[in-house]
């Protein structure tokens, strides 16, 4: 006969595994907890990603500005076609002089550099929220092509290499101007008509260079500019003019950190003044910037300002802060940003445009 002692302890011996509904809850509950904290995480990783960028526009930013007291001027967005970029100029300011040393001025343009050269990367130049298959670019050049490549020979095509960024300087609007009535009284950029050029439309901060005066050893070296702006000639205030921005590229070409031979202007659409193609304002009765035509017909604008960062925008503005820009902000109010002496009433917090002083030169399009 079993002892009451021993059927007691068989009473109360239990399984110390889990139900199934049990296991069940538990991995709902996990579930949810996953779902709760991912979008703060994420949050959490973009708030930094953002924060680099910031700091990443602030050197940039005062890197312009040291260049400015050495110079005397701020830097042209580039030198001439295939030559040195906005980018390029202020090595010596952002620490890494030893980036701009590779430039040899014998060589000839950028696709004469090497490889070296035109491939070096410079890490404040690339915002981190943004996506890079490659922080290079090849294009490939057709047979016989010297200029852009390192071989004449008609029978054998070319290829060329180069480092991107995500940062442009600020060079100017492309808005038109309007009356108080909307109708347009002065093209914007992407108009051309007759004598009307790119570097004829300077109001911007970064503009681009005129009369390149040349010098040093070989003739090649480049010792000063003419058009490129002092800041008292940003009359508008430095605390209100743009200085250097991210962009949204879609021509890859486009993207080249020190090639000047592509274009670094930047668009500004009407209907979306941030933007990856968008369309660019038409002077009355023109046709519009002719190269950009003809590679997308409907949509003119592929480099525009823009960015990877969710609802705005960084920009380093002529007195050095970074400030972050809606997307959804008003086109006039952008314009007023991008130039510098237009006399321009607005709110970037609230994002309102109020007029213009009196005495100033209006919008986009025109030199200030």
């Amino acid at each position: 006969m079993k002892s009451l002692s021993a059927i007691g302890r068989r009473e109360v011996r239990s399984n110390g595994g889990f139900t199934l509904v049990e296991l069940l809850v538990v991995i709902a509950i996990i579930g949810v907890l996953i779902a709760l904290l991912l979008p703060a995480v994420q949050s959490a990783r973009e708030a930094a990603r953002r924060s680099q960028c910031t700091n990443n526009l602030k050197q940039i930013g005062l890197a312009t500005l040291n260049y400015h007291d050495s110079m005397k001027s701020l830097p042209p967005m580039r030198v001439a076609d295939a030559q040195q970029t906005y980018l390029m100029l202020i090595l010596d300011y952002i620490e890494s002089a030893q980036v701009k040393d590779l430039w040899n001025p014998d060589l000839g343009n950028f696709y004469d550099q090497y490889h070296s050269t035109r491939t070096a990367t410079v890490e404040a130049y690339y915002c981190p929220s943004q996506l890079h298959d490659s922080r290079i670019i090849s294009s490939d050049a057709p047979p016989g092509d010297g200029y852009h490549s390192s071989t004449s020979d008609p029978e054998v095509p070319g290829n060329w290499q180069g480092s991107i960024a995500d940062y442009r300087g600020v060079s100017r609007s492309t808005l038109p101007l309007r009356d108080p009535s909307g109708d347009v009284i002065s093209a914007g950029l992407y108009s051309q008509r007759g004598s009307l050029r790119r570097y004829d439309l300077l109001d911007g901060a970064i503009v681009g260079a005129k009369n390149v005066s040349l010098g040093g050893p070989s003739g090649r070296g480049v010792v000063g500019f003419k058009g490129a702006v002092p800041l008292r000639r940003v009359s508008d205030g430095t605390s209100h003019t743009g200085l250097a921005s991210e962009v949204s590229l879609a021509l890859s070409e486009s993207r080249h950190a020190f090639n000047g031979d592509h274009d670094w202007d930047i668009g500004l659409g009407e209907e979306a003044p941030f933007c990856e193609r968008c369309t660019l304002p038409y002077g009355p009765g023109t046709q519009g910037h002719p190269s950009y035509n003809a590679r997308e017909r409907e949509s003119s604008g592929d480099i525009g300002y823009g960015g990877a960062h969710p609802g705005v925008v960084n920009f380093a503005f002529c007195d050095g802060h970074v400030e972050a820009i809606a997307r959804n902000v008003d086109a006039r109010v952008l314009d007023c940003v991008v130039t510098r002496a237009g006399g321009e009433i607005y709110d970037l917090e609230q994002g309102t445009f109020s007029g213009r002083q009196e005495g100033g030169s209006g919008g986009g399009g025109g030199g200030r």
